[in-house]
């Protein structure tokens, strides 16, 4: 039954929303599908309706949901959803990634990054160099500790963005921080990833304080081509481990 009253905790909103997207995201709503009532959806998340009516809201910002009076609410087109919002993005990398998922973010990286990296070696302020290289010094501080070592890599990337002094540039850069952790996660996965990353980091700060955009630009390329390979090199693994997992499931089945 659901419940009467609104005094569910701060969380329960946000959970529900989170739980409605996972379900939409992995297809069991598809697009087009009409969600159940509210009173429903209050009994089968064991919440109150004002919860439910928060978590809707939460999900019509993000374009994943669309409500018209007496039809009721619909899940939304893929093409209507914000993939760009940072909290369904990291909804939908709660999941595992994709092969297709993870080179659609290695492609918008790549459109963005080297262009940015150019504009931030011709128009960014020592302070801004001195800030990404704090960023690098950290990721050569962590060694071979993959985790030490994501956080000041994505510091180094936001930096650049932030030297851009495009207030866009910027903000995509904020909004695509689940991305880039989910990029770089993968990435560094390969034994001596973060290691190996270094001189390609280090060529890209020091065609930034070179103020020589088009090398700044190259040595992104460069940085992209490397954390491409190493992504692809991931999920391959990942892929083999997973139909180990299921054949040792169907041995054990029979």
């Amino acid at each position: 039954m659901a419940k009467a009253d609104s005094n569910d905790s701060p969380q329960s909103s946000t959970q529900v929303a989170r739980e409605v997207a996972r379900l939409i995201l992995t297809g069991v709503w598809r697009e087009g599908t009409t969600l159940p009532r509210e009173i429903e959806l209050a009994s089968r998340f064991d919440v109150s309706r004002a919860s439910i009516r928060e978590a809707l809201s939460l999900l019509k910002a993000k374009g994943l949901i669309v409500s018209k009076q007496k039809a009721g609410t619909h899940v939304r087109a893929r093409i209507d959803w914000n993939m760009l919002d940072e909290e369904l993005l990291n909804w939908t990398l709660s999941e595992l990634p994709t092969q297709e998922f993870a080179k659609q973010l290695l492609e918008i990286r790549r459109i963005v990054e080297p262009e940015a990296c150019a504009i931030c070696a011709a128009r960014g302020t020592d302070e801004d160099f001195a800030r990404i290289e704090r960023a690098y010094r950290g990721m050569d501080a962590a060694g071979m500790d993959r985790l030490a070592y994501a956080e000041p890599d994505l510091q180094f990337h936001r930096g650049i963005l932030i030297a851009t002094g495009n207030d866009f540039l910027i903000a995509f850069g904020a909004t695509v921080a689940a991305a880039l952790r989910m990029s770089f996660n993968l990435s560094t996965q390969n034994a001596g990833a973060p290691r190996k990353s270094l001189p390609y980091h280090r060529a890209v700060l020091d065609a930034i304080w070179a103020r020589n955009p088009d090398a700044a630009r190259q040595a992104m390329h460069k940085l992209m081509d490397l954390t491409e390979q190493n992504i692809i090199s991931a999920l391959s693994r990942q892929r083999k481990k997973d139909a180990e997992d299921e054949n040792a499931r169907t041995r054990r089945a029979r």
